[in-house]
């Protein structure tokens, strides 16, 4: 009994596919097939009697069997190869090509989604591994400020109690009874030295008119504007002073007059330099000097001294040290006085140093408040012509910042 029709035409693609024929083969050629194809697995031509195998090969027989008389019933009937493929219209194509169009738009639109997902939370990832490393650093900045904060109360505490100590031991000395005038006129004095030590500490040399100008050229209100009246005026000045040098030599209208300007251009030019040279060497003197005016620095004498001393010995110039003429310590380490000189010669390596008249004195007194704190003051001389200033100032310059420096170091 033959196999009913199959309802699709993908059944007879298979049908064909089973005979070993392309679809829309003819009958003939279905035929011819159909028996290459039994002789092969026909159950009596089959050439491995194992059970599994003569299953196999009856099962494909019958399926060959099944597609032949299927093939040959729509041939007697339709006297035609059956279709294998619907041909699709226009409008069915037109539609599939709009549907390909939007999922690939789609398909592009999740990606771009997909990639923007991404990027935020690679941020995210940057932004937390940021986070957490400043919260690390922050525990440990709190961490270090506690520790400090803890160091410092029990320094201050200490330093409450040595003053104390000290006030008590100075009002003890000053209750008990005198044994003799030579030890009582030695503790007076040094008393009195100790005490009137601040009065000792204004600076040796005044310069008030230096004093006067620079103390409004560094006022931060109107610093500013009194240094470009200053540049003003200087160029003003010197203008006016060279025209009348050198045009009173010159004709103002003759035919030189063009060599006339470039010697006032010439020595406008100069003097700028030299005047603007003298200007920044008395401004470097003057911030020098005040910022040598007394004040407190938490550390000990001893240790003020030893600070002073290796700021000195990392500030020489021109292959000469400083060298320290005069140095004294108060009694029971109450404080110091120091005097140091760098004094060297620009003349040649050849000429004996005693020539040398360019020197740069730096003067400091220090006095201890208490155990733990020292008031400090220093100034500055300078010995030396006019055009010796700026290199002058230089060395006044880079000692200032060294003591500055290493004086600010225990803070």
């Amino acid at each position: 009994m033959s196999a009913p029709d199959p309802r699709t035409h993908e059944d007879y693609d298979r049908l064909y596919y089973r005979l070993d024929l392309e679809p829309g083969a003819s009958a003939a050629e279905i035929k011819h097939n159909y028996r290459q194809l039994a002789q092969i697995f026909h159950p009596d031509k089959w050439r491995h009697p194992s059970p599994a195998s003569l299953h196999w090969a009856s099962e494909q027989f019958k399926k060959i069997k099944e597609a032949r008389e299927v093939l040959e019933d729509y041939w007697s009937a339709h006297h035609e190869a059956p279709a294998s493929r619907v041909a699709l219209g226009d409008a069915h194509l037109v539609r599939v090509r709009e549907q390909l169009r939007d999922l690939q738009l789609r398909r592009e639109r999740l990606q771009g989604e997909l990639d923007a997902l991404q990027s935020a939370r690679l941020r995210g990832l940057a932004e937390f591994a940021r986070l957490q490393t400043e919260r690390e650093r922050l525990i440990g900045e709190l961490v270090h400020l506690r520790e400090e904060a803890v160091r410092e109360r029990a320094s201050a505490a200490a330093r409450r109690d040595e003053a104390q100590a000290f006030r008590q031991a100075q009002a003890t000395a000053a209750a008990s009874p005198v044994s003799g005038n030579g030890s009582n006129g030695s503790n007076g004095g040094n008393q009195g030295n100790g005490g009137n030590g601040s009065a000792s500490f204004a600076p040796l040399e005044r310069h008030p008119v230096r004093d006067f100008f620079f103390s409004r050229f560094d006022d931060p209100a109107r610093g500013w504007l009194m240094t470009l009246s200053g540049i003003v005026v200087m160029f003003i000045v010197l203008f006016v002073v060279t025209h009348k040098i050198v045009f009173s030599v010159f004709d103002t209208s003759g035919s030189w007059r063009w060599l006339g300007e470039i010697l006032q251009g010439l020595l406008i030019a100069a003097g700028v330099v030299l005047v603007g040279g003298y200007a920044w060497a008395q401004r470097t003197f003057y911030r020098a000097d005040r910022a040598g005016r007394e004040h407190g620095m938490p550390l000990p004498a001893h240790e003020t001294w030893q600070r002073v001393g290796a700021a000195l010995r990392g500030t020489g110039r021109h292959g000469a040290e400083w060298r320290i003429e005069t140095g004294e310590h108060l009694p029971g380490d109450a404080g110091f006085e120091l005097r140091a000189v760098l004094r060297y010669s620009m003349a040649h390596h050849g000429e004996s140093a005693g020539e040398a008249h360019q020197a740069v004195t730096f003067r400091c007194r220090a006095r201890a408040v208490s155990a733990g704190e020292t008031r400090i003051a220093w100034d500055f001389g300078v010995q030396a012509p006019t055009w010796w200033l700026l290199p002058a100032a230089k060395v006044v310059r880079d000692l200032r910042r060294r003591i500055e420096a290493d004086l600010a170091a225990r803070l």
